[in-house]
């Protein structure tokens, strides 16, 4: 059984931040856990732009709080993103 607090990841190598300060992700649970998924803690800055191709993975994000809205480029369609909704990037999008 594997049982963690996000407070025992902040300051860790599971704690990853974007470059650019868009975001920061703490790491749940890894490839290296051995569950065949992971789980990150992610937080979206606001006014950022943030950039993503999934070429070789599929994810699932839950929005717990805040607004945003992603883009798919290649069909031109903006969907808007709030506290309650989930999307799954199940076609590498």
């Amino acid at each position: 059984m594997i049982i963690r607090k996000l407070s025992e990841i902040k300051g860790t190598e599971r704690e990853v931040r974007a470059p650019n300060g868009n975001w920061i992700s703490h790491r749940l649970i890894l490839e290296k856990d051995g569950l065949g998924f992971s789980l990150h803690d992610t937080t979206i800055f606001a006014a950022t732009r943030t950039l993503i191709h999934y070429r070789h993975h599929v994810e699932a994000v839950y929005c717990i709080e805040g607004e945003g809205e992603i883009e798919l480029v290649e069909q031109g369609a903006t969907i808007p993103i709030r506290a309650g909704t989930m999307y799954a990037l199940n076609r590498h999008e």
